[in-house]
């Protein structure tokens, strides 16, 4: 079994920084070059100390120097930040996470089909109905 990735959750970052986590969502989805977080196999948020920090700096440009996320951006990203493939890369993970969940599910039902098809297999021949006899 894949280990899940270690940091703190949303709720944790939110109480340190004192930044709602709605805010904090979307500090990551306008800035995801910024932010790289892990996610757990359920789809939970795992944010490192690095993260913490982004977010306060975010929150400290935005709110007390008055500056756009559009200027956040241009200050903090390096100018040959590869946006686009970091987004297209973040897009295939979730996908991939998505399709294994999907995939455990899948495993999930087989096995209970599995276990019902022993127990029936297991209860004897299967009776006829009598209206499936024949004369």
């Amino acid at each position: 079994m894949a280990r899940e990735p270690a940091g703190l959750p949303i709720s944790e970052v939110a109480r340190r920084t004192g930044i709602p986590v709605t805010t904090l969502r979307f500090y990551e989805r306008e800035l995801p070059s910024l932010f790289h977080v892990r996610k757990t196999s359920g789809g939970h948020r795992r944010y490192g100390e690095t993260e913490v920090s982004r977010f306060v700096t975010v929150r400290r440009l935005t709110e007390e120097r008055g500056l756009r996320l559009a200027d956040v951006r241009r200050a903090l990203l390096p100018s040959d930040e590869p946006d686009p493939l970091r987004e297209e890369l973040d897009g295939i993970r979730e996908a991939q996470t998505a399709q294994s969940d999907d995939l455990d599910a899948l495993r999930r039902r087989v096995g209970e089909l599995e276990a019902r098809l022993a127990a029936l297999e297991a209860s004897g021949p299967p009776r006829r109905r009598r209206w499936l006899r024949r004369p």
